[in-house]
């Protein structure tokens, strides 16, 4: 039970709770296993299961928001309407489309499924024991990797090999071994991290503290430099809480202090400095990462910009930008390179749908706080989160977008209607 929260919607949780948003995390475009996995098996066993989850929602959800209008189903009848006329306006009729509406129609049955604070309280407790597994192996590994070498290696679609232990991966290409858990690569679990972050600081009335230290420390061992920027905002967004009581008070002084700490101990450790800044220095722009963030802005603003009403569509979108990168860096990059989810609907579907997918980024930033401050703060978080990797297929980030639509029912921010 969320601490604070003796709520009848909580004591009221069952298995399929926790069964449907674990299959949203696992079974899902962002893991390695079902995302950049080659194996093809993986692949149709995540269409089925999607299939299943579907046809189980509908049977046991109230379907009455399908037919009233509220603000996320007017959004996603606006989704599907613009994503059609891209796909008319484009003569192009790739089954990405109809992939694209299913999650967002899933996504909308899913923060259908579950009252907000067991939407909140079941993620918690799925993202925590996925990091405090996580940190374990990661402990372990890089004490001796060659322990895994009874696990399966198997090899994603960029090519990178990693130890399959199935509830985390563990790569032993890099200098140093990051975290990445189940996830495709560690970018991407550091946005589950710090979503988690988020709905523990500013969507509960007492913060679990041992949580938080748990997904601060898994953030850590990701060994990503988009992580700890977007960590230090979210910490930072938490001090301009307003709010007199003793344990906000506590609160924001371990937070300070957490900050003053991490603060001294990177600018001590050259070594861990190195880690994690180098990738954004001049010298490490050829290793790809800077040059891959750089190029997924300004590629797809530009194709945006000579298809500005209903974008390039699906179909020719990899070859167009490919020539888009030809034509800034004089090397054609694939789509294997882009990073950027924002830029790359505004690429693929144009300033309608882009302009939703903002407005739901804003919705949901709202909700956080009624200081715009920590709003602006959590926006910009969002913006940072889209901006790191292409998430155009997770259904977690289709669930979460939804999820920010929600009406405010029963959602406390620390004692303060949202």
């Amino acid at each position: 039970m969320i601490k604070g929260l003796k709520d009848k919607s909580i004591s009221n949780l069952k298995f399929s709770h926790y069964i449907v948003l674990f299959i949203i995390i696992y079974i899902s475009d962002d893991t390695f296993n079902f995302g950049t996995n080659e194996n093809y098996v993986y692949l149709l066993a995540k269409y089925i299961i999607y299939l299943l989850l579907t046809v189980y929602l509908l049977s046991v959800t109230n379907l009455k928001f399908l037919t009233t209008l509220t603000k996320s189903s007017l959004v996603f009848y606006l989704i599907v309407f613009f994503i059609i006329l891209t796909s008319f306006y484009n003569f192009d009729i790739s089954g990405g489309y109809v992939y694209q509406i299913w999650l967002f129609f899933l996504a909308l049955l899913v923060v259908n499924f579950y009252s907000s604070k067991q939407f909140i309280y079941v993620y918690l407790k799925i993202v925590y024991t996925l990091s405090f597994v996580s940190l374990l192996i990661f402990i372990i590994s890089n004490i001796s990797s060659s322990i895994f070498q009874i696990f399966p290696m198997q090899t994603n679609s960029a090519g990178a090999n990693v130890y399959n232990l199935g509830i985390c991966m563990v790569s032993f290409e890099n200098t140093y071994i990051r975290n990445m858990s189940i996830f495709r690569e560690p970018g991407v679990f550091m946005i589950y991290l710090n979503f988690a972050v988020i709905l523990e600081l500013f969507f509960k009335e007492e913060i679990n503290r041992r949580y938080l230290l748990v997904f601060i420390l898994a953030i850590v061992s990701t060994f990503s430099t988009a992580a700890f920027i977007i960590l230090g905002t979210i910490l930072f967004a938490y001090l301009f809480i307003k709010s007199t009581k003793k344990v906000v008070l506590k609160n924001k002084a371990i937070i300070l202090g957490l900050i003053m700490l991490a603060v001294l101990f990177i600018l001590s450790s050259a070594e861990f400095y190195n880690m994690i800044f180098d990738k954004i220095g001049k010298d490490s722009i050829g290793e790809g990462s800077s040059l891959a963030r750089g190029v997924s802005v300004l590629a797809n603003f530009n194709i945006f910009l000579e298809n500005f009403l209903f974008g390039v569509g699906i179909k020719i979108y990899p070859l167009t930008f490919s020539k888009a990168t030809l034509a800034l860096i004089g090397v054609s990059l694939d789509i294997g390179n882009n990073t950027n989810t924002i830029t790359t609907i505004l690429a693929v579907y144009g300033i309608f749908t882009g302009f939703l997918f903002v407005y739901m980024l804003f919705s949901f930033a709202k909700k956080t706080s009624n200081s715009l401050v920590i709003r602006v703060l959590i926006f910009l978080v969002l913006i940072m989160f889209y901006s790191n990797e292409d998430m155009r297929y997770s259904l977690m980030s289709a669930a979460m977008l939804m999820w920010g639509l929600k009406n405010k029912e029963i959602i406390v921010i620390n004692n303060i209607a949202s």
